[in-house]
């Protein structure tokens, strides 16, 4: 599933910053909170090297103007770090939420037979968490970096020209090996995902096997790839957690000997009188905050890194054309039923063509059933009479209305479906065929969704329950629907007005 674009390599994903009013804003809040969270620190710094200076033979302390000063500026910095935290999880999980939605609406416009569904599994659950971790956390350490750091340096360059000097020579060590890291880790947690997409995809189709294989005495048998498997995932994620271990290791390490250069240089220019005690002890005081931004950004990019890939992942699907809604509708206004006609219609695929040269016409007012053995293509033709299956198809499938509009006028029925527990209660208890009948119900309730495409929709029900989803079907069709279905089931076929034999190569 590489669909990432170039455009969004850095650590900023700029299209999601254009599909996303409210991380949008939440780049503005962050920056001025963290404007006012290192100008707290500075004025803290300079009271408390002004006071201690004082307190040690410099002068007489101003201890209200003290306390004044750095109850202010320590309750300003703890309401910012608060606000931070706060408004960056609420903005983080609205738009892991908004993003996860818009995905699988995009998803469920694009064709079936394109759609890695082990690698978007990951993607939406493990990779969008993480986009809230991005949101929340590395967007603000990277504008803390932006504008913390500058602020800090500056500082130090006022009060401190040697001291600004070190920072300046050992500040860029940090972000160019941040760089470098990244580089490694991005690849490692890619794979990371797709191994997870992976363990979840077999691990599930074991589990739905799970009956056949016992029924046959073997249930045991996928025990030597489950533990492949889990191997496998072991394996990556250990690989992208020691390279942040060692990335924060070294990070620590060089911080830590920048702020140790400094001081050295204050503590001897102190010994020989060319620096003042205050202005030493508020350049150690300011000077972890030069580098404390960047390295918080090293630490957070791990935790994001997910999110990043899940986003860059996410945006490039978004902004990608959808096939369906890119056509204008061609509808003239009437409620008359679409019709929809295949002409030589095939889907090559690895397996061979499925289905093979289908010629068909279901039209207003009948019941036309594409009959066959699984496995030939029926629910290929139906999903590309709906527009969703558009890649590698030959032949042609015309259907009298198009885009938007053909959405707003499919009822469809899928042979598995998935109800909305907001509209009907849970349905875990539901038989299959108990969600098949009550999908059907819901998708006949609305009269302008009059082109009707079931697949398999009596597969799972008796001859009784069947018959009344045929009746159903034929009794939708007479007030003037187009009822497109698959089925290889005699009682369906025999109700049918037209049958059309589908054929694989």
């Amino acid at each position: 599933m590489s669909t990432t674009v170039a455009a969004a390599r850095g650590p900023i994903d700029p299209n999601l910053l254009a599909l996303s009013t409210p991380v949008r804003r939440w780049i503005f809040v962050a920056g001025v909170l963290t404007t006012l969270n290192v100008a707290a620190t500075i004025t803290l710094g300079l009271a408390i090297g002004i006071t201690v200076a004082r307190v040690l033979g410099e002068g007489d302390p101003a201890w209200p103007l003290f306390a004044a000063v750095s109850l202010t500026a320590a309750a300003a910095k703890v309401a910012c770090s608060w606000a931070l935290t706060r408004f960056g999880e609420a903005v983080g999980a609205e738009a892991a939420s908004t993003l996860r939605a818009d995905a699988l609406r995009a998803l469920a416009l694009k064709d079936p037979r394109t759609v890695d569904l082990s690698a978007w599994r990951a993607t939406l659950t493990v990779g969008i968490d993480g986009v809230a971790v991005y949101i929340a956390e590395f967007l603000p350490s990277i504008v803390a970096a932006a504008l913390a750091t500058p602020i800090a340096l500056f500082t130090v360059a006022f009060l401190d020209l040697y001291s600004f000097a070190i920072a300046a020579v050992t500040l860029p060590l940090v972000p160019l090996f941040m760089w470098l890291v990244g580089r490694l880790t991005e690849g490692r947690t890619e794979r990371r995902l797709a191994d997870i997409g992976t363990v979840r995809s077999q691990i599930l189709d074991l589990i739905t096997g799970l009956p056949t294989l016992r029924a046959h005495g073997i249930a045991s048998a996928p025990d030597a790839e489950i533990r492949r498997l889990s191997e496998q995932h072991r394996d990556s994620s250990m690989a992208v957690l020691r390279v942040a271990f060692l990335s924060s290791m070294v990070l620590e390490f060089l911080t830590t000997l920048s702020i140790a250069l400094i001081a050295v240089s204050i503590g001897f220019r102190l010994l020989d009188g060319s620096s003042t005690l205050s202005t030493g002890l508020a350049v150690l005081i300011i000077a972890p905050e030069i580098y404390a931004p960047i390295r918080a950004v090293g630490h957070k990019f791990h935790a994001a890194q997910d999110g990043l890939v899940a986003a860059r992942e996410v945006t490039a699907l978004l902004s990608a054309p959808s096939p369906v809604a890119s056509e204008e509708s061609s509808a003239s206004g009437t409620e008359v039923a679409p019709t929809v006609e295949f002409r030589d219609f095939s889907a090559p695929g690895r397996d061979g063509c499925r289905p093979y040269l289908l010629s068909a016409v279901a039209g207003p007012g009948r019941v036309t059933v594409l009959a066959g053995p699984n496995g030939v293509g029926k629910t290929t033709a139906l999903l590309a009479a709906a527009g969703i299956v558009t890649e590698n198809l030959c032949g042609q499938v015309r259907v009298t209305v198009h885009g938007p509009e053909l959405l707003r006028r499919i009822a469809w029925v899928p042979q598995r479906p998935v109800l909305d527990p907001a509209s009907i209660g849970d349905d875990s208890r539901r038989s299959l065929g108990q969600r098949q009948r009550q999908a059907l119900q819901l998708a006949l309730s609305d009269p302008s969704r009059n082109l009707v495409l079931a697949d398999e929709p009596t597969a799972h029900l008796d001859s009784d329950s069947a018959r009344e989803v045929i009746d159903s079907l034929r009794e939708r069709a007479r007030r003037g629907a187009t009822v497109l279905v698959s089925s290889h089931d005699p009682l369906l076929i025999d109700a049918a007005d037209d049958v059309v034999e589908v054929r694989a190569k």
